[in-house]
């Protein structure tokens, strides 16, 4: 068992204060303070396993000081979310304390953790008798660790896929070190200047954008002339159970992918709404680094900051990422990473084979009857923009009403394709709606590396989400097998991004970088899917001193910096 206490400047490193260390057989305890580090005190080998508690800031130590990473390690903060995911509503971000709680563990008061966390963060000089109170506190947080092991033990050690599964987790927690430690590049003069220029050119930004459409009073966003705009483009938006048009970002978010003149709006609407230009941890060296959140979501998905990570961001911040001189990044992601999970799992080789010709739109189109069998993009585009309609929204585990809301289709036409998927991809569906009825019944949903889902007493199963469960958790899993063999083979990994990772290497290598993660992204594809199944992957490529660039931003980006110049910001 094991604990550090550090200090982090706003995305900076970890500077190391001390580390208590409890060898549970021997009973040995070891008290370092800083400037007592040298080599590590402990075997680091595959006979020593390391616990620990959102065990990566434990390992980002490890880092600073230039120690190896435990080859075995488990995270009790993962653990205990996997062993009660679903048993409570909303999301999980229990602390030591709650988690030791739960299984009934005697433990510091909150205020008094508080109050020592405070002293810790000051950043010292601290005096002999709060060094000693530092590292009392510290062996306490210890004594709590080992004794919340020895309660979930018999949960971590319940067959040998749990075992298995808890110890690639913490793996992850290694890798999530090693990428929190390396961070994002930043563009940081232009993040200064949009920092300085923001508040003056924000209303001339509005008013560029709002003369297509007219929807806005000044900096306010009028609700009853949007759904007017609304009315005159013919866009058929969703509507809340009262009647009234569904302003929320997530709304807005779905029908940019659909309809392309909502783009610009929705990005406006989330600068406005969502930009916090201070919040960016950009640490001295101009990397963004914050704070990955492993295991954030029932998927077991991360969950980083939105305000201080820069994938969280408006999409159009995304353009504030740039190598540095003789560097390049690639943004790597898996291809309909979704449909090839539903495929592979659950046997049904017709929606494989509409995965492997590289269109699964096109392909169900043909399958179903929509188009003629040689049809193409080229030639049956409405075609399949009916069939990517409908594709999408069994994805997201939409009904007709929502898909026919979502992407323009009459219900009716909506109720007929779908019925058509169905009976397209039986072996799919009969899968999926088996996995979504266990769950509705309390039964326990896992992944191929066991990450539990099970709904506990009292709580409300979402039927919808519970359908597209079994996708995401296992490509959360595909993500941190990668990252775990990318990082240990020496790949910079920036950071992870849902279905997609941002790695870095020197102009000159960047084609070795890429061919390595694209190998070691199709192998972890085929362990988590089986012998065969490889997702296909994409590369964007982005070399200095050119910037990354997200499409579906439009042309926000040259919009705000065109206004800067002209203000000389």
């Amino acid at each position: 068992m094991l604990d550090f206490e550090f200090v982090v400047r706003d995305g900076g490193h970890p500077e190391v204060v001390c580390l208590v260390a409890h060898e549970l057989y021997s009973g040995q305890w070891l008290h370092i303070w800083k400037g007592g580090f040298g080599a590590p005190p402990f075997q680091i080998n595959t006979e020593t396993l390391f616990i620990g508690y959102a065990a990566a800031a434990e390992w980002s130590c490890f880092i600073a000081l230039g120690w190896p990473m435990p080859l075995r390690c488990i995270d009790l903060y993962a653990e205990f979310i996997r062993i009660n995911n679903g048993k409570f509503d909303g999301k999980l971000f229990p602390g030591l304390l709650s988690a030791s709680s739960h299984f009934g563990i005697n433990t510091m008061a909150a205020d008094q953790k508080g109050a020592m966390r405070d002293l810790i963060l000051t950043g010292g000089p601290w005096d002999k008798s709060e060094q000693h109170e530092i590292l009392h506190y510290c062996a306490e947080d210890v004594r709590i660790t080992g004794e919340l092991f020895r309660a979930m033990q018999p949960y971590i050690q319940e067959n040998n896929l749990m075992l298995g599964g808890a110890l690639l987790r913490g793996r992850y927690t290694c890798a999530v070190a090693r990428m929190e430690w390396n961070g994002v590049p930043i563009d940081t003069d232009t993040l200064q200047r949009l920092r300085d220029g923001w508040d003056i050119i924000k209303q001339e930004l509005i008013a560029e954008i709002d003369k297509a459409y007219g929807v806005f009073d000044g900096t306010t966003f009028v609700a009853a002339r949007f759904a007017n705009w609304v009315r005159c483009e013919g866009i058929a938006w969703p509507r809340l159970p009262s009647s009234q048009l569904s302003l929320s970002d997530e709304t807005f978010r779905q029908m940019a992918k659909k309809y392309a003149q909502v783009a610009p709006l929705r990005e406006l609407r989330h600068a406005l709404g969502k930009l916090r230009l201070t919040g960016f941890a950009v640490g001295n060296d101009g990397r963004n680094r914050t704070g990955l959140m492993p295991f954030g979501s029932k998927t077991g998905r991360n969950q980083p900051s939105s305000s201080k990570f820069i994938f969280g961001s408006s999409r159009w911040l995304r353009s504030l990422i740039k190598p540095e001189p003789g560097r390049a990044i690639a943004y790597v992601d898996w291809s309909s990473q979704e449909i090839a999970i539903a495929a592979a799992l659950s046997g049904d080789e017709a929606l494989w084979e509409a995965y492997i010709s590289g269109d699964p739109y096109m392909a169900f189109a043909r399958q179903a009857g929509l188009a003629p069998s040689g049809a193409t993009k080229a030639t049956h585009k409405h075609e399949r923009q009916r069939a990517k309609a409908i594709v999408l929204g069994v994805g997201y585990g939409m009904g007709a009403e929502s898909i026919a809301l979502s992407s323009g289709l009459h219900i009716d036409e909506a109720r007929e394709l779908l019925l058509r998927h169905k009976m397209t991809y039986r072996r799919f569906w009969e899968w999926a709606t088996a996995n979504q009825d266990a769950g509705l019944l309390g039964g326990r949903l896992h992944t191929t590396f066991g990450w539990t889902w099970q709904a506990g007493a009292g709580t409300k199963p979402n039927a919808r989400s519970l359908l597209n469960w079994p996708m995401q958790a296992n490509g959360a899993e595909m993500m941190r097998l990668a990252c775990c063999l990318l990082t240990e083979q020496g790949i910079m990994v920036c950071c992870p991004v849902h279905d997609a990772l941002l790695v870095e290497g020197s102009i000159g290598g960047m084609d070795q970088v890429i061919a390595e993660t694209r190998a070691v992204m199709e192998q972890a594809s085929e362990l988590v899917l089986g012998q065969g199944r490889i997702v296909r992957t994409d590369v964007e490529l982005v070399v200095y001193p050119e910037r990354f660039a997200d499409e579906a931003a439009g042309d926000m980006w040259e919009r705000v910096i065109n206004l800067l110049d002209a203000h000389g910001c």
